[in-house]
């Protein structure tokens, strides 16, 4: 396909956005003024949200136009931005500095000196971003940091502009600080029927253009119904409508060439709600009656008024939910008076109901097979600290730990239980010239407080060798072990846990 020769400024439909053909619709008219004031006012950071093709990058460049004459102006696409060099290099090259050959910290330096110098002049430097959702974090960090150049008043001003994932970036607890200092927040949205019909008018009056000479009756409807208000595809479609028209060697577009230009920019079939608009669309036009998609946007999916059009005409009305249900029988045999029968439509075999919410009932009836609320869920097994002593008989899969003293315990004990204390009254056996003069020898045999060993239980006692030199003749002893410092906090810790 050859598209005819034509000079831009004369196609009043083009997908790359241009200031002169502006439309001031409602939302994208208040973020510009909102933006204005805040750049001349210095009350923050300005945040722009939209879906692609809304208008942002047109938005932010009737911003730039308007600031121009007082302040510099670094209009920058985020998308070939990645790192810091990239980015002073950007702002540098957009205000006129010089930025090839020069390292990051001298380009950095260059951005501050320029900064200072315009807000000693009252002026100031709009950073305005698009496609800022594309920026690395450290980025946009970077140009927060930026506004923080001590000057008398604000002199650095910037404005993001991007999609949804842009404010999700934002919402980190890490941009916390960058998202305090945000003083306008705009959404973009498309353009309803009304703004839509509007828009395309202003396209073809600043191209010197009429859109009634040039289109037919119902294409402003077929038009907002495929493209659904985006501005970016009602551009696309209308202008390759005119070259399809052109190609044809007629003068006006049909709802049918809207169609056809949809459905080779998709490579698609036509919706039904596009195509059936624009055959009727066609009908009441030789008719001399509006389009059916005037005013409002249909349902592309399964109508059934169309079918009853064609049976009933075109006073048929609409079947209300329930009429195809069985209905009640009195006790007469007669049907209840708010019932209908099967088959009927209102305003045609049966009269209407005057009050809709008296008519039949709608039952939903969903499958409960699947029912998620149904599983079984196990009660969770209870863990028991695993270091938790009941009883001494917990110590025996636990290696115990040995000392000299200990040792030197055991060795009096063992003296004790050889010779017990004498019962009370009774001298002791040190007294006794019969008595073995060996034992004499070991003072805890006559200690008074010498007892009976078979009654203790040293099962849960836990001994800790605190010099590191092991003595000579306990070498062979393996249950000996040397215990290092970190040791103590590691058994303590776990002495404390099974304590509690």
């Amino acid at each position: 396909m050859i598209a005819p020769r034509r000079h831009p400024s004369s196609r009043p439909f083009l997908a790359a956005p241009r200031t002169d053909f502006y439309h001031p619709a409602k939302g994208i008219d208040a973020a510009l003024h909102g933006f204005d004031r805040l750049v001349r006012r210095a009350e923050g950071i300005g945040l722009v949200v939209g879906p692609p093709g809304t208008g942002k990058s047109l938005l932010l460049a009737k911003l730039a136009e308007s600031l121009r004459d007082d302040f510099d102006v670094a209009l920058l696409s985020g998308a070939r931005i990645c790192t810091r060099r990239a980015l002073w290099q950007s702002i540098l090259a957009e205000i006129g500095e010089p930025y090839r050959g020069i390292d990051e910290a001298e380009l950095r330096i260059n951005v501050v000196e320029r900064t200072r110098g315009l807000a000693a002049t009252g002026a100031g430097l709009a950073v305005l971003v698009d496609e800022a959702h594309t920026l690395p974090t450290r980025l946009i960090e970077e140009l927060r940091l930026l506004t923080n150049i001590p000057t008398p008043m604000p002199a650095v001003h910037i404005v993001l502009a991007g999609t949804a994932e842009l404010e999700e970036m934002l919402g980190n607890p890490k941009m916390e600080s960058l998202s305090q200092r945000i003083g306008a927040r705009f959404y973009l949205e498309p353009l309803d029927h009304a703004e839509t019909l509007a828009y395309v008018r202003t396209q073809m009056k600043m191209a010197s253009l009429d859109w009634d000479k040039a289109f037919e009756p119902g294409c402003d409807d077929a038009v907002f119904s495929a493209s659904d208000g985006v501005p970016r595809l009602i551009n696309q479609i209308c202008d390759l409508a005119l070259v399809l028209v052109s190609e044809a060697g007629r003068t006006r577009v049909a709802p049918a060439d809207i169609a056809a230009a949809w459905g080779e920019i998709q490579r698609l079939p036509a919706p039904a709600a596009l195509a059936r608009g624009s055959a009727t669309a066609a009908q009441g036009s030789a008719a001399g009656m509006p389009g059916e998609l005037h005013g409002e946007r249909r349902h592309e999916g399964i109508e059934f008024a169309d079918e009853l059009d064609a049976s009933f005409g075109s006073e048929a009305g609409v079947i209300e939910f329930g009429a195809f249900d069985e209905p009640e029988i009195g006790a007469d045999d007669t049907l209840l008076e708010h019932e209908v029968p099967i088959g009927a439509v209102a305003g045609h075999s049966t009269p209407a109901v005057a009050d809709p919410w008296h008519g039949p009932d709608v039952e939903l009836v969903f499958d409960t097979g699947d029912d998620p609320f149904e599983e079984y869920f196990e009660q969770e097994e209870r863990v028991v600290e695993r270091y938790l002593m009941r009883g001494p008989e917990d110590f025996s899969t636990h290696a115990h730990v040995a000392s000299r003293e200990g040792l030197a315990m055991a060795r009096q004990l063992e003296a004790c239980e050889r010779h017990p204390a004498p019962p009370v009254g009774q001298a002791s056996a040190c007294h006794d010239p019969a008595a073995n003069a060996s034992a004499c020898h070991d003072s805890t045999a006559c200690h008074p407080s010498a007892v009976d060993t078979a009654e203790l239980d040293d099962s849960d006692m836990v001994v800790i060798e605190e010099d590191l030199y092991e003595h000579p003749a306990e070498t062979q002893r393996k249950s000996i072990f040397a215990v290092r410092p970190g040791d103590y906090r590691s058994l303590f810790a776990r002495l404390r846990r099974g304590g509690k």
